[in-house]
């Protein structure tokens, strides 16, 4: 398959932020839909009910698509589309640790960091909603922990820097999710 400046391509796609969020797409709304499906076979309710539990689906496949088979999708990408192997190899057991936290303002990885955790705190009370808030900030930590404490077993590094900002995006979102919802049902009840 030929794309018109394949070099560009390849860049955007293989090496990019908005390409790995490229790459994660089609399996998160595969998986979405996935969902959809089975659920719309064992209840008769309206589409629309199904569809925020199916969001939260997406974005959980998608979480673990860019966090820990990233390899694994470039490399498959790269055969679908040039029917060869890419030449980068999947590495396993990496057993790289960072304990160390850095205090430096966001950069670019940990904006990334803090964007990628930030739905769960809006998705996840929408998906169980009679979660708490301590219930969705729990999960919320459990999942950031249990990715960063696999992340070396996929060939990535644990990064204590990581959970940091993951955690403050959880807790960010999860306090804006749970504060709304509270003023939201105090203006009703009036």
């Amino acid at each position: 398959m030929y794309f018109p400046d394949d070099m560009n391509f390849q860049y955007f796609f293989f090496s990019t932020y908005p390409g790995f969020f490229l790459q994660a797409l089609p399996i998160a709304l595969t998986a979405g839909l996935i969902f959809v499906l089975r659920r719309r076979k064992h209840s008769g309710g309206p589409l629309v009910r199904d569809l925020v539990p199916a969001l939260f689906v997406c974005y959980l496949t998608g979480l673990l698509c860019l966090t820990l088979f990233l390899d694994l999708m470039g490399v498959l990408y790269y055969f679908l589309f040039y029917h060869m192997p890419s030449g980068r190899s999947i590495r396993w057991f990496s057993w790289e640790f960072d304990l160390i936290p850095t205090l430096s303002l966001a950069d670019r990885e940990q904006l990334g960091n803090l964007l990628m955790f930030f739905p769960f705190g809006l998705l996840h009370p929408l998906f169980r909603p009679r979660s708490s808030w301590g219930q969705t900030v729990g999960t919320g930590l459990a999942l950031c922990l249990s990715i960063e404490l696999l992340q070396p077993v996929f060939g990535r590094s644990f990064d204590v820097n990581d959970i940091i900002w993951n955690s403050l995006a959880i807790l960010l979102s999860a306090t804006l999710f749970h504060a709304v919802k509270g003023l939201a049902g105090r203006a009703v009840s009036r």
